[in-house]
């Protein structure tokens, strides 16, 4: 990583959390809000940061780079942490991606999901089992190496998900772990780890059942 490699949008908690875990693991981070330092506005954060990612409320985000901001990545990459399914309101139409919908507006940039099944609280929290938790990453294939560099740096588990349409089952494992995280008072205290199973030799039983 470089000088001003990664610049966030978005100062609320999730983008607070990730300047803070990324400055930690010792990649530049610049955060933008609007009582920030002239170096820190938002033109210069896109003019300076190699990466931006987008820290927003998913309507919010999509205003911005439906204007100027979206035609200036000059093919620079661009991280969309949104989820649109937690919005009060239905934002997104049935058969697409809130991620699609930013990729087809920043169209100045190669638009990749990732970062949107973590919780901002928890950011620290990478590991289940010993193991470290797995990150979905969808979207161009050519974006995709940086990202998978910054998950790693903060201890998760990069998986590439495919294309950027992915967004739209990342979008909806999003929604379902919060559901879950509320139902069983986990206070975003989860996470996934996909990987492949233990090979167990199987016997089957006389009565016809399975047993390991």
């Amino acid at each position: 990583m470089t000088a001003a490699a990664v610049g966030i949008i978005g100062a609320g908690r999730m983008g607070t959390a990730l300047a803070r875990a990324l400055t930690a693991a010792g990649v530049p981070t610049a955060l933008c809000t609007a009582r920030d330092s002239p170096e820190s506005t938002l033109d210069h954060l896109l003019r300076h940061t190699r990466i931006v990612l987008l820290a927003l409320p998913f309507p919010v985000a999509l205003g911005l780079v439906s204007g100027p901001v979206g035609r200036c990545g000059g093919g620079r990459t661009l991280i969309d942490a949104t989820n649109p399914g937690f919005c009060r309101d239905r934002m997104v139409p049935p058969g697409l991606s809130g991620g699609e919908i930013i990729a087809a507006a920043a169209n100045g940039w190669r638009t990749v999901k990732a970062f949107n099944t973590v919780a901002a609280d928890h950011l620290a929290a990478t590991r289940i089992g010993g193991s470290r938790v797995t990150m979905p990453v969808a979207g161009p294939a050519e974006a995709k190496p940086a990202v998978f560099e910054l998950a790693a740096r903060l201890g998760f588990d990069p998986l590439d998900a495919g294309g950027i349409e992915s967004s739209r089952e990342m979008e909806d494992l999003a929604v379902l772990m919060a559901r879950i995280s509320t139902a069983y008072g986990l206070h975003g205290r989860i996470g996934i780890r996909i990987g492949e199973l233990d090979h167990a030799p199987v016997a089957v039983n006389g009565q016809g059942a399975a047993t390991a």
